[in-house]
């Protein structure tokens, strides 16, 4: 080895080269390295390392694998110039290193080595040695792995921490000088209660501070918990020896450094005059630190910037007084700043405000945590350590002995702290944010104006800070209206400069928190914020964010879940500093006020170009999973949805069902259009590419509204390829257009994009040209034009049929069979629908979904009801399962109308009921079709004439107003027969 390597298992697995921390990876991968660090240098077979990481219950389908990928990711970080650290031998591994650089080595033999110690060098060097060794012990070991072999070693290291612990407390006792080594004896007592050398110490440290009658109160519960067994003979001997007060066990001499009577300290800062709401987070926090007395008990406040985490803290201690009479201590770790506090400084302060003499604040800082520790034992006081930066920090400001409480406040999540209970703490409710305006410009402003006052709260992200801000403002200027100041700071470019005042400012707090990224976190933060959108998944977060690499050619892969999960502990990493947030895994979204801060530190660092690359990675990967998306929804292969020849180099997620595939479209579908928003904005990005992602989300999808919005960036997108000259793009995007309108039953400007889009393709894309057809033709079956429907429907299958796209040829003879019934042409209508079904009807898809339906609309025209019955059953399954709202009342309605001509009228109007809330969420005929169902059959109730009369009326206006004169005309000769 040429460079040296140190690890520690005693806490969270952690690595150094010389002084830098080194990345060890993932918790998998640090399991690895634990149980190689076990084997002390011997060799560990395959097997024996899966037995180790996991259970086998969880282990993965291939191990082995695993396991190779986590050492070679290891040897990355470990193996430097000359021999290999990490070694294979044979079908195993070994770690090379030095029996000194882990702490768990030494921490093993520090018992002999003490012993041995006070044979030679007397029981000052022995303590030192144990001191050291405890030392060592940083939190839990192995923290955060759940592994066999972490258990195992888990419970190892705890029962050398006892017998470490119980020898150095019996050196204590014996030399006499730690005047709080009853409370610490108490303290471990209860976290080991079998446990009888510790209980020996504090009988012996109850009676050396003259509590006799406690010290035999612990015998006597010794016996209690040992039941029938008794206690061992050194604890019997011990028992007997204060019983007749034996003259040998003389009290220590108090010790060095601690004045006999010591100050009550009394440093909380000013509470917040106008602390508003937190209710249930101030009792939450008191319950946390007056809940218990067994041990020191810390609770850790988390929050963003401008949260109002101090105010909380301040305000709960302030409230908890006379649960701590001994006092309370304060420090600003300065956690967010470029240079925190040093807890040996801290240390020092504290001590002097004790009551030590600052002649006797020892230089060391274990030294300083030893007597800060004796001068807080048998006392009961209330620390507050505001805006902490890391649990390092913390940790040796804790006490050690029961009765004291910590309040720990930090903008990171401080989940290395041992033992701690978290709060995180968010914005303001809506009412009590509303609530702090009033506080800050009084109840009439805010009466005057409750609607400016809720957008106000509203504009501030409810974030306390920002809303004292603004607030102050108001209050500063009393004849200024509320709407003003809303005004003002919903334009997103002077929001952030709007909300600062006198010392305080929203930006300057976000500043203090972006200062502590490494570059790598900086730029994570900076492009997440330019998607602007509500929420975003890991999955396009790894395309953005490895599109932007500095070797473009070789981006991250988000299909990697390598990649993926890389990406996403990153971004943990900003939810963990409070600037990024997330509400449930792999799903991550900013506050508002950070997102335009982070916005706006992009402005200024990310070039455009490097910005534009990493978009278009991000739109390859989205278009690629898309296109994978549509393929599996419809059970085809994606060649053979693509309207256009669209490359992408992305592979996409891959999908094992349609359903999967149409959660993930509908859940990102913000991402997509904020990309097709960008692509045409930005000629970097490929527009064909943000055409062809409209047309995935026109096809899986559905709902009126989400129809109307694909409508509108089709529009944008054509004109953008008309400026561009791309008229292949404007096909494509007129189509989709068109498409969109004719399901949002916008009928005739439908029309009027289709046949655009089959002008501007001709003799281009023959699948471009077949659905243009195909969507032509249902809209002229709708306005009763049945031969111009066939004409249309005949040449969609014709191109289908000609580029051998077998599900798609399927779906067109199935809408081509419905207008050959029309006409009468029963044989080939029903031939052409079952042809078609046969074609559709593979895996469970929507494309077999709409097969069925198809064949069911033609068998309901050809007289068998029965049959179209038992295939729109299937149909609807399949529709509900994908979500398909649209299909699924196509086909309510198709049953309803089934079930009124063979005269079960009841049930018809009871199907009518049940499908009309999905049809008005997606079709005026629909709906028109059902109310009309639904009217002639309440229509045969005479209690029910008049509201049957208004569903028939209701229909015709629905009929009207999308342009079916013969339905229209139907339900006129319905209502004239009600009459």
């Amino acid at each position: 080895m040429t460079r040296e390597l140190r690890f520690s298992l005693l806490g969270p697995v952690r690595g150094w080269s010389g002084g830098a921390e080194l990345d060890l990876g993932r918790p998998q991968q640090r399991e690895v390295l634990a149980v190689l660090i076990g084997a002390a240098g011997r060799t560990v077979a395959m097997p024996l390392l899966v037995d180790g990481v996991w259970d086998e219950a969880d282990r993965p389908t291939r191990p082995e694998h695993a396991i190779r990928t986590h050492v070679w990711r290891l040897r990355r970080v470990l193996d430097g110039p000359g021999a290999p650290v990490l070694e294979t031998v044979g079908e195993g591994y070994a770690l090379r290193v030095a029996e000194q650089a882990v702490d768990t080595w030494s921490f093993a033999d520090a018992a002999a080595r003490a012993e041995e110690a006070r044979s030679a060098d007397g029981t000052h060097a022995a303590r030192e040695i144990l001191e050291a060794a405890l030392g060592l012990w940083a939190a839990e070991p192995l923290a955060g792995l759940h592994g066999p072999a972490a258990r195992v070693a888990r419970e190892r290291w705890r029962g050398v921490r006892l017998e470490l612990l119980e020898a150095r407390l019996e050196l204590d006792a014996e030399l006499g000088d730690r005047p709080g080594l009853a409370a610490e004896a108490r303290a471990l007592v209860r976290e080991y209660p079998a446990s009888q050398r510790l209980r020996g110490v504090w009988m012996l440290a109850l009676y050396r501070s003259g509590r006799q009658a406690e010290a035999l109160g612990v015998f006597e519960d010794t016996r209690r918990f040992l039941g029938t067994v008794r206690p061992g003979r050194a604890l019997t001997e011990l028992h007997r020896r204060i019983l007749r007060s034996d003259p040998s066990l003389r009290p220590p001499e108090p010790a060095r450094g601690i004045r006999a009577a010591a100050p009550r300290p009394a440093a909380l800062p000013r509470g917040v005059d106008d602390f508003t709401g937190r209710g249930r987070q101030v009792a939450a926090l008191s319950e946390m630190l007056t809940g218990a007395t067994a041990t020191v008990v810390v609770s850790a406040v988390n929050g963003m910037a401008g949260v109002g985490k101090t105010a909380l803290a301040v305000h709960t201690a302030r409230g908890l007084g006379d649960r701590f009479p001994d006092g309370h201590l304060y420090v600003d770790l300065r956690g967010a700043d470029r240079d925190p506090a040093d807890p040996r400084t801290v240390l020092g302060t504290f001590l002097r405000e004790l009551g030590t003499d600052a002649d006797d604040v020892p230089d060391g800082l274990a030294e300083r945590v030893a007597l800060y520790r004796s001068s807080l034992a048998e006392r009961r006081v209330l620390l507050l350590l505001d805006n902490a930066a890391s649990g390092d920090q913390v940790r040796p400001l804790i006490p050690g002995a029961a009765g004291c409480a910590v309040l720990v406040t930090s903008r990171a999540w401080l989940t290395g702290l041992e033992g701690a209970r978290h709060l995180r703490l968010d914005v303001l409710p809506a009412d009590e944010a509303v609530a702090l305006l009033r506080r800050v410009v009084g109840d009439r402003r805010v009466d005057a104006e409750p609607r400016a006052a809720a957008a106000l709260a509203d504009v501030c992200g409810a974030l306390p800070l920002a809303l004292r801000i603004a607030a102050s403002r108001l209050a500063a200027e009393p004849g200024r209206p509320l709407a003003d100041m809303v005004r003002l700071l919903r334009d997103e470019r002077s929001r952030l400069d709007e909300l600062s005042g006198g010392d305080a400012a929203v930006a300057a707090a976000f500043d203090l928190s972006y200062a502590q990224l490494t570059a790598e976190q900086a730029r994570a933060f900076r492009l997440s914020a330019v998607m602007e959108v509500p929420d975003f998944g890991s999955p396009c977060a790894a395309a953005l964010l490895g599109g932007g690499t500095h070797d473009p050619a070789n981006p991250a892969n988000p299909a990697n879940t390598e990649d993926t999960e890389d990406t996403e502990a990153l971004l943990e990493s900003l939810v963990d500093l409070g600037l990024l947030e997330s509400r449930r895994p792999g799903r991550y979204h900013f506050h508002d006020l950070v997102r335009v801060f982070a916005r706006a530190r992009s402005a200024r660092e990310d070039t455009p170009e490097e910005t534009t690359r990493a978009f278009a990675v991000l739109l390859d990967f989205c278009t690629a999973t898309a296109r994978n998306a549509d393929a599996v929804a419809h059970s085809v292969e994606p060649e053979e949805r693509s309207l256009v020849d669209v490359p992408t180099t992305a592979e996409g997620l891959a999908f094992r069902t349609a359903q999967d595939a149409t959660d993930w479209l509908r859940e990102e579908t913000p991402v997509q259009r904020a990309l097709i928003d960008r692509a045409c904005a930005d000629a970097g990005l490929s527009l064909v590419q943000a055409a062809d992602l409209m047309d995935k989300l026109n096809t899986v999808l559905s709902g009126i509204p989400h129809l109307s919005a694909v409508a509108e960036r089709a529009e944008r997108v054509a004109g953008a390829a008309a400026r561009r000259g791309r008229p292949d793009v404007e096909a494509l995007a007129r189509y989709v257009r068109g498409n969109a309108l004719w399901h949002a039953n916008s009928y005739a400007e439908a029309e009027s994009d289709l046949v655009r889009a089959l002008e501007l393709c001709a003799g281009g894309s023959a699948r471009l040209r077949a659905s243009a057809h195909l969507t032509l033709c249902a809209s002229a079956r709708v306005h009763g034009r049945f031969d111009e429907a066939v004409e249309h429907g005949e040449a969609s299958v014709r191109l289908f049929r000609e580029l051998g796209a077998a599900i798609s040829e399927g779906t067109a003879l199935g809408e081509l069979a419905f207008n050959y019934a029309r006409l009468g042409r029963f044989p080939e209508a029903r031939a052409a629908a079952e042809r078609g079904a046969e074609q559709v009807g593979g895996r469970e898809s929507v494309s077999k979904a709409i097969g069925l339906y198809y064949l069911a609309r033609v068998l309901r025209l050809c007289g068998d009801g029965d049959a179209a019955l038992g295939r729109a059953r299937d149909a609807l399954a399949l529709f509900r399962t994908f979500g398909v709202t649209a299909f699924e009342a196509a086909t309510g309605t198709l049953m309803a109308e089934v079930h009124a001509e063979a005269g079960r009228h009841s049930l018809a109007a009871e199907t009518a009921e049940e499908f009309l809330p999905s049809a008005r969420r997606t079709s005026g005929m629909l709906e028109g079709a059902l109310l009309r169902v639904l009217g002639s059959g309440l229509g045969r109730r005479p209690e029910q004439r008049a509201r049957a009369r208004a569903c028939l009326e209701a229909a015709l206006a629905l009929f009207e107003r999308h342009g079916s004169a013969a339905e229209a005309e139907r339900t006129r000769a319905l209502l004239a027969d009600s009459r």
